[in-house]
């Protein structure tokens, strides 16, 4: 639970004829990581089953198709051979699907026509109805006439009266069309020899010529029923092609799933990946595995292969730690806080996990900030209420509202007001100095705490210098406890102890000759590198502390805003009274509430994680026989 389970690394030595059933194996074991990165053994140049990883791409491609222009989704889990398929079966797998890919994908052209060709129709169904009150025959104004210029198109609609004036005065008229979005649909006649007068005047006015479709050929009314003929011929066509698509899934439902169980069996070898090398007729894969199941792993390998192997396994070297995959269980209540976590990055194999840290200081960070009975109560019941869309955090919802209960307890407060029960410790703005003291001694522990974890995340990987004389590091932690020492004297007494100043001077002299050491530039570079480093130190421990500070400040503004919602409601009737009750509590309780959730991740990432989670670590991603193999 604190932090990944501890990981051995494997190598798992054997025959490459027995290498599509070990990855079968492997897969159905679920606990077997393959290596990431290749060793680059120069004794095991080659990477076997190049044809067999080929034929299993192609046949995977060709399936994810079908199933998706068929609408079938193939549940393989119980019907998955005990055996691999060979590289003979997959390929015949493969040249069938291929086959059976290629009748559908004349269907799906089929549709795709038919799709085209209505949408197609159904335009021109459309632009008829700009000609449908006109009584003559549409084809008279795509002819050219001997003695007559007819001409369509469009203009803005308010050029129509000077455009109308202006080819008068040449001997033609316009004749409005239809109206949309201020274009002005019409049509222009006159004498042909008059046309090229006529040319000038339409540029001036901004005219667009349409040239009507060759479908419009006839008076209005027949060509709507050519149309709608055309329509329903189109849509039985589509409705026999459906029925022929249903009765084919309906015929290869059985084969696809089949051939969807042979694909997961030969999916374990296509999860190889690098972690696969060999030569001759030998192979090696490598790979990572919880030490807890190695053993179970040699005995699943020995009873299902043929032939013989020999698995070597040890804990990672100082220099493969980085590479080992972290694997992390948490509880089914901690794996929602895992998820927020995971926004941030993944622990490295050698770190302490922070999911427990962050959800014991999130919830309480949450509930001193936005303690409230009734609110508490509501934001509990959200999930049970609204159970599709918040099921995935209920437990962090959950838990929020819960805090939120205990808080709202000890101030006292229920839906903002203060007199309904007693408080059990302090309404916060009976005494906002003491609940901005009990902020700041919040954030000096979460600091300290997330130092200590910062030094112990460095000495776990080796680091000794930066864990002893960083300013994240133990020298650092010195400095940040003589600065809170040396304030607490100074307030009280009015002077600093000598103990506590040699604290502060013997911390911050390791700090800067740690950097010192650190730093290669030329001397003045250096020396103004850590001074401006040295004094940032300082500034960073004295703003990450006060930055807590709002964690009273939301506090006392929650008791605000309701004190504002319940002065608004006094001025009001007896029904404006309760009216304005309700919606500014919920008011409150949706937007401070996610303000004040912002407020708290951005406590945790960056005064918290930024301090001892590097989240650069490698997650635990074991080969697996799942669905999601054949849908990546």
């Amino acid at each position: 639970m604190f932090r990944p389970l501890p990981m051995h690394r494997v190598s798992i030595a054997l025959l490459q004829d027995d290498l599509t059933q070990a990855g079968l194996l492997l897969a159905r074991f679920g606990r077997f990581a393959p290596c990431q990165e290749a060793d680059g053994d120069e004794r095991l140049p080659e990477l076997p089953g190049e044809d067999y990883r080929a034929a299993f791409f192609s046949a995977r491609s060709y399936l994810q198709k079908i199933t998706d222009f068929l609408g079938l989704h193939p549940a393989p889990q119980t019907g998955i051979p005990d055996r691999a398929p060979s590289l003979d079966e997959l390929q015949n797998l493969e040249q069938g699907l291929r086959e059976t890919w290629r009748q559908c994908s004349a269907c799906a052209e089929s549709a795709r026509h038919y799709g085209d060709e209505l949408r197609e129709v159904r335009h021109l169904q459309d632009l008829l109805t700009s000609y449908r009150h006109l009584d003559l025959d549409l084809g008279m104004l795509r002819r050219r006439l001997r003695f007559l210029h007819l001409q369509t198109g469009t203009i803005p609609q308010e050029n129509r009266n000077r455009l109308r004036q202006a080819i008068a005065m040449i001997g033609y008229s316009l004749t409005e069309v239809s109206r949309r979005e201020g274009k002005l649909h019409i049509i222009i006649a006159g004498l042909e020899e008059r046309a090229d007068k006529l040319q000038t005047v339409l540029k001036a006015a901004d005219f667009h010529p349409l040239e009507l479709p060759e479908a419009f050929a006839d008076h209005p009314d027949k060509v709507a029923g050519q149309l709608a003929r055309r329509e329903q011929q189109i849509l039985q066509e589509q409705r026999h092609l459906q029925k022929d698509i249903e009765q084919r899934a309906r015929e290869e439902s059985p084969r696809l799933d089949q051939a969807a169980a042979t694909l997961m069996a030969a999916s374990g070898f296509a999860q190889f990946g690098n972690a696969l090398q060999g030569r001759g007729g030998l192979a090696r894969i490598d790979g990572w595995v919880p030490a807890n199941q190695v053993q179970a792993l040699k005995t699943a390998l020995e009873k299902g292969l043929d032939g013989p192997l020999v698995l070597e396994h040890r804990p990672p070297l100082p220099e493969e730690r980085r590479l080992a995959p972290s694997a992390i269980e948490h509880p089914p209540w901690l794996q929602p806080f895992a998820r927020l976590v995971k926004n941030f990055g993944t622990p490295r194999y050698t770190e302490i996990d922070p999911t427990w840290f962050f959800a014991l200081s999130f919830l309480a960070m949450f509930g001193m900030m936005f303690g409230d009975l009734g609110h508490g109560a509501l934001i509990f019941l959200a999930p049970l209420l609204l159970r599709r869309r918040l099921e995935p955090f209920a437990p962090v919802i959950m838990g929020a509202g819960i805090s939120s209960m205990i808080f709202g307890l000890l101030y006292g407060s229920v839906f903002g007001y203060e007199h309904l029960i007693p408080a059990l410790w302090i309404p916060p703005l009976s005494n906002p100095v003491l609940m901005l003291q009990v902020a700041f001694l919040w954030g000096v522990g979460f600091i300290t705490l997330a130092s200590l974890l910062t030094i112990r995340n460095n000495l776990a990987e080796g680091r000794l210098g930066p864990a002893l004389l960083d300013s994240q590091g133990l020298a650092g932690l010195g400095l940040y406890l003589g600065l809170l020492a040396a304030g607490a004297f100074w307030l009280q007494q009015g002077h600093v102890p000598r103990g506590v100043t040699a604290v502060l001077a013997v911390s911050l002299a390791l700090i800067l000759m740690y950097k010192w050491h650190s730093h290669r530039a030329p001397l003045g570079e250096r020396l103004l590198v850590v001074l401006v480093e040295g004094f940032e130190t300082f500034m960073n421990y004295i703003s990450n502390t006060l930055s807590f500070l709002r964690v009273a400040a939301f506090g006392l503004n929650h008791v605000a805003l309701a004190i504002a919602v319940f002065a608004l409601a006094s001025m009001m009737d007896s029904a404006g009274h309760w009216i304005t009750v309700v919606l500014g509590n919920l008011f409150i309780l949706l937007l401070e509430g996610a303000i004040v959730v912002i407020q708290v991740l951005r406590l945790e990432y960056y005064e918290g994680f930024s301090r001892f989670f590097r989240g650069d670590g490698r997650a635990y991603r074991p080969m697996r026989l799942s669905v999601d193999t054949l849908y990546e």
